[in-house]
């Protein structure tokens, strides 16, 4: 096969998509690895050919390959480039305790929500207590033990997030320990999902 597809679109799974249609471009976002599919724009004929550009190399790539992609329908060339960036899925992200001396006694505790953001952009960070909904996207969150809003929280996750997947990491605040004194090894007890 030349890498032309002659009755219809190359197969693509799109992710997520950006449009400035006022240009006549698209900004498509595809998981590394993951099958490449680009569907041209509706026409009013029968289509009898679709041949794809891929920068200036004709046929397109199986694979979700970074670059400039181009239609040619029925031997028309399209003005439509459909720009393809390749993201990394989201890593499994940690919480990580920033501050030094957090336990049941302190009156609040920093965490961050950490994952290797490397090739995975654009990338978002949000948190949630409990049951409760995800709060605006931050890599950071303060706790605050003895706030009456807060004192009974149980539970926080993080969660990290990108065009291709999300994935998120919990902390347990037992209430037992929390009532003693000092900081106890179990005080957080770290999962993910």
């Amino acid at each position: 096969m030349d890498g032309h597809s002659r009755f219809g679109p190359v197969t693509v799974l799109l992710l997520a998509a950006l449009t400035s249609s006022a240009l006549g471009q698209s900004l498509l976002y595809f998981e590394e690895g993951k099958p490449l599919v680009l569907t041209p724009p509706k026409q009013g004929s029968v289509i009898t050919s679709v041949e794809w550009t891929h920068n200036t190399e004709p046929g397109a790539p199986r694979k979700a390959t970074r670059g400039d992609y181009k239609v040619e329908i029925n031997n028309q060339q399209l003005s439509q480039v459909y720009t393809v960036r390749v993201i990394k899925r989201v890593p499994k992200p940690s919480v990580v305790v920033r501050t030094p001396s957090c336990g049941p006694t302190s009156s609040h505790c920093n965490f961050t929500c950490q994952g290797d953001p490397d090739g995975t952009q654009p990338l978002t960070y949000s948190w949630k207590k409990d049951s409760g909904e995800w709060e605006p996207e931050q890599q950071s969150m303060d706790l605050f033990l003895n706030d009456a809003k807060t004192k009974h929280v149980k539970q926080i996750s993080c969660r990290m997030k990108n065009l291709s997947a999300k994935r998120r990491a919990t902390v347990l605040i037992t209430q037992c320990t929390r009532r003693t004194r000092g900081l106890q090894a179990g005080w957080l007890q770290l999962s993910s999902s």
